[in-house]
């Protein structure tokens, strides 16, 4: 039984950042965007989880 999680694909990071995103561009009259802390770990989470899995696919293909 493999107890991994299974890490998110490309399109699924995107589309999280995306909405995440999204959101604070909504406010059209903000000249700044500012994340919390947990939306910007959030970003950098997904971003790293993804790298890492698309490194590990490079490396099995190789």
């Amino acid at each position: 039984m493999d107890d991994r999680l299974e890490m998110p694909t490309a399109l699924e990071v995107a589309r999280a950042m995306a909405k995440i995103l999204r959101g604070k561009l909504a406010d059209h009259g903000s000249e700044m965007i500012v994340l919390t802390r947990e939306e910007a770990a959030l970003c950098l989470g997904l971003a790293e989880g993804a790298a890492e899995h698309l490194e590990q696919r490079q490396a099995e293909g190789s």
